[in-house]
């Protein structure tokens, strides 16, 4: 069977089905690409940047600055620069969050083909020019928290400088030129080229230096993605690689017609975009191509995001300034689809029912948002709150800034991820929390969970480190002090979380994955939490929203762990276990979702596949949730599978329901249970007749 075979209709039709497993078409995502009529630069545009989500600055060989503004369609000369100044990289100072650098945000930083870095304001000044390297400058960038900046240059040297570019020290020198140069996102380590080899020098301890080899031609471009630790390349081969830190491949991309001169990540790092010659193509984050377009620019030397990760700026050799912006975004939930049509308009669709609307919002619309029957809506200005039942009637409250990387939902709030912090909301649109999180511009998905009552986040600057907070359920606000923090620590560091989705708050599990792809689970509010490891090469997990059933998928199959709580008996684990191997998932694949039993993993070639996996565990964990323990009993009679009948007896012994665990325990042979149950049965009775006979003897001594 092809994809090309499948016709997507109804929800009836909308997954053909073949060997118990369904098939859907890889999902859209476009960028709208335009730009002015006539070019405003005069010679090729070597650099841009973004000042906010609505201004680009643009450098050209024409010696001139120029500021775009995207709402008014405005173009105009910030500066006019001397005959020999000819840019070949920009960046704006980092907007860090932090109160005592804020007169420094429009602060630029331009490196010139004569050796030096210009550090220039925004009404186009030159501040300072600091003769850096012998030959061209060829990159400069600040670093991620605003205390200095490096360059790299011609002469094979990379340098650190202060911020009023003083020469601190020469961490690397070498006999071949450094094309490109970056920060690592805790400005602990940098990022060079060298000829066709990466290298990783770490600044302040005496960690290795760690070099590979990359490509077959030289490195042109590359970036380092804060929120999930990547690193992607370019080269002259035409192939886009993307690594860890330890120098492993995790992807490479199909091998281009024409050098990659400019690659970098989005703000929240879940997507990346290539510039070569007349080509510009969107992917995610492994590498899976979402649209490729073929504008007729030349080489597009630099490209840059903006703050809220919906629009793009490119400069091209043709002069021109290109703009783009991400449309047909799609999301779905259940039996719910939501796309995105233009900037301001979103369509919603019940698809059993056939009945849809077109949402207009007054602002540019930056993340959506869907799940726990709500659509959440956030464009520059507010944030709107959708009922699935009622959309037309949302509930809106105003944002602190207009650059949004992410929103998460749960079954009572909304966690809303700006640059300026984390904030929690009810659906009515009240404020519940406002959690301190240093650095949240660097919180990736992986790297955050929301539940009913908890928010955990890997913390930045010790990736062993969770937090777990409290989240009020009631009305009253709480402030950023206020929150009860639970700090877990792991043996190793941690690469993704995910919180449980069901139950009280005492009963809540925390789901890890470390660096060796390890699976851990441990209860958040034990006296003494102690992680429990499920099992080993997992490469994402997922919780049911409507159970405590965790899914993992590992390299050629997917595995279902019913009752993570029975980790504490590794037979009773392996009991209560369903796995399904898979052959076709290829390179990189990632778990989507879960919902009724029936997993859903995008393949590596970004096509969606649904598998039926527990649908009868997922029942059965339904009805002890609501405490029907007849229904479940009932339920394992009919179906009479021993996972089930294993579920149902750690379940019920968990939950004191001792002649329900004493039949399941039974029909899968733990037989030494089964007796310690009947001990247990037997002595209540007369604990209780002894009790009674005291009391009797005390009553007739008075």
């Amino acid at each position: 069977m092809t994809l090309t075979e499948i016709v997507i209709v109804t929800k009836e039709t909308l997954f053909k089905k073949h060997n118990k497993k369904y098939y859907q078409l890889k999902p859209k995502m476009k960028l709208k690409i335009s730009t002015f009529k006539e070019p405003k630069h005069t010679a090729v545009v070597t650099c841009v940047c973004w000042n906010n989500t609505e201004d680009v600055f643009s450098c050209s060989d024409d010696h001139k600055l120029l500021k775009w503004n995207l709402i008014n369609n405005e173009c105009m000369i910030v500066a006019t620069f001397a005959e020999d100044f000819f840019p070949t990289s920009m960046n704006l100072f980092p907007k860090t969050g932090q109160s005592g650098v804020k007169h420094q945000h429009d602060v630029i930083l331009i490196s010139t083909a004569d050796g030096k870095f210009h550090i220039v304001n925004h009404n186009g000044r030159i501040e300072k020019s600091v003769v850096a390297h012998q030959g061209a400058c060829l990159t400069a960038q600040w670093s991620p928290d605003g205390a200095g900046l490096l360059t790299g240059g011609e002469d094979g040297f990379v340098k650190i400088w202060s911020r009023n570019g003083l020469l601190r020290s020469s961490v690397v020198q070498s006999d071949v030129p450094c094309f490109n140069a970056k920060w690592s996102p805790d400005s602990g380590a940098i990022l060079y080229t060298k000829g066709n080899c990466l290298v990783i020098k770490h600044l302040n301890s005496n960690s290795k230096v760690k070099k590979w080899k990359a490509h077959e031609g030289l490195i042109l471009c590359v970036a380092w993605n804060p929120n999930y630790n990547l690193i992607i390349s370019g080269g002259e081969d035409g192939y886009a690689k993307i690594w860890d830190t330890f120098g492993q491949q995790v992807s490479i991309s199909v091998k281009h017609d024409q050098p990659l001169t400019s690659v970098t990540w989005s703000p929240t790092g879940n997507m990346f975009v290539l510039g070569s010659y007349n080509l510009i193509r969107l992917c995610d984050l492994n590498g899976r191509s979402y649209c490729l377009d073929r504008p007729s620019t030349g080489s597009i030397y630099s490209i840059a995001w903006s703050s809220d990760g919906t629009q793009l700026a490119a400069a091209c050799a043709n002069c021109h300034v290109l703009f783009a912006h991400i449309i047909e975004r799609e999301y779905t939930w259940r039996s719910y689809a939501c796309k995105q049509i233009t900037r301001k308009m979103i369509t919603i669709k019940n698809i059993i029912t056939d009945q849809s609307d077109q949402l207009d919002y007054p602002d540019r619309v930056i993340q959506i948002a869907l799940g726990f029957n709500h659509l959440v809506i956030a464009t520059v200005k507010q944030c709107f709150i959708h009922k699935l039942t009622s959309w037309n009637t949302p509930v809106t409250f105003d944002l602190k800034e207009g650059s949004i990387s992410m929103i998460l939902l749960a079954e009572r709030c909304i966690c809303v991820v700006e640059r300026a912090g984390v904030s929690v909301y009810s659906y009515m649109g009240r404020l519940l929390a406002s959690p301190r999180i240093p650095r949240p511009e660097t919180i990736g998905q992986a790297t955050i969970s929301l539940g009913p009552d908890t928010l955990a986040v890997i913390d930045h600057a010790d990736r062993k480190l969770i937090q777990v907070f409290d989240l009020p359920t009631g009305l009253i606000v709480r402030s950023s002090t206020d929150n009860t923090v639970t700090k877990l620590t792991h043996k190793m560091t941690v690469s993704c979380i995910a919180l449980s989705q069901t139950g009280p708050l005492n009963e809540r599990q925390l789901a890890l994955l470390d660096y060796n792809r390890d699976l851990y689970v441990v209860t958040v509010k034990e006296t003494k939490p102690k992680m429990f490891k499920l099992g080993p090469q997992v490469l994402g997990i997922t919780w049911s929203s409507e159970t405590e059933l965790l899914v993992g998928l590992r390299a050629n199959s997917v595995v279902a762990w019913c009752c993570p709580r029975a980790a504490t008996q590794p037979d009773w684990l392996t009991l209560t276990t369903v796995s399904k191997d898979i052959s076709d998932l290829g390179r990189n694949p990632s778990i989507m979702n879960i919902e009724d039993g029936v997993v859903c993993v995008r393949r590596g070639n970004g096509s969606l596949l649904r598998i039926s996996l527990a649908s009868f565990p997922e029942k059965l964990l339904k009805h002890i949730a609501a405490n029907m323990w007849d229904d479940a009993l009932q339920l394992c009679r009919t179906v009479e599978d021993e996972t089930l009948w294993a579920c149902l007896a750690v379940l019920a012994w968990q939950y004191n329901q001792l002649p329900v665990a004493e039949e399941a325990f039974a029909l899968i042979h733990q037989y030494h249970q089964v007796n310690y149950i009947q001990h247990l049965r037997n002595a209540i009775p007369e604990k209780l007749a002894t009790s009674q006979t005291l009391n009797s003897k005390i009553v007739l001594s008075n």
